[in-house]
């Protein structure tokens, strides 16, 4: 699978095939699982594992994970993604893929780049269930009147992820210059 994902309905899905924990500068661990098509999860709790024991993460997710947090431009083009979801979700999560380093998107801007332009709070929910934070960047989507807007991380590890990259805030709010509205 490329990273475009599958659906939900797809008859043979790959087995998890390894997880192990990445720590990240100012998030603290993170959890990733992944199969031999590439990264499937990604998140800021404890995963389910049915794997009993952690895998040292392989490079191929760990040095984009580190030179993000280290602050380097990473559009993480690179990293092979088992993306699984329906097929509204995979265009979502392949738009926010399209958003560069240091910018944002409204909601509305995301409907409209995925040809559903009034499914603003469906894209919500997209970013809501978005299996791989970070990696596909729903932390790069804000409300239209450019307030931070929802996060499944927590709202202080939203403005952390876009500060990394270079976003301005004041009083909560993205400053002009950073944001392309569609």
């Amino acid at each position: 699978m490329s990273a475009e994902g599958t659906t939900g309905d797809e008859a043979h899905q790959a087995p998890v095939t390894g997880w192990g924990t990445f720590e990240a500068k100012g998030l603290g661990t993170l959890w990733l699982a992944w199969t031999e098509v590439g990264l499937l999860e990604l998140s800021f709790e404890r995963l389910n594992s049915a794997l009993a024991d952690p895998q040292p993460v392989p490079a191929v997710y760990s040095e984009p994970l580190r030179r993000y947090f280290d602050g380097e431009p990473e559009d993480f083009a690179e990293v092979p993604l088992d993306l699984r979801g329906t097929e509204f979700q995979l265009r979502v999560w392949n738009a926010l893929r399209a958003i560069p380093w240091g910018q944002v998107r409204t909601y509305g801007g995301v409907a409209q780049a995925v040809s559903s332009p009034r499914a603003m709070r469906a894209v919500g929910q997209a970013n809501h269930v978005n299996p791989i934070p970070i990696v596909v960047p729903c932390h790069r989507v804000v409300e239209a009147g450019h307030h931070l807007g929802g996060y499944g991380g927590g709202l202080e590890r939203k403005q952390l992820l876009l500060e990394l990259e270079g976003v301005r805030f004041h009083e909560g709010v993205v400053q002009p210059g950073q944001m392309e509205l569609f």
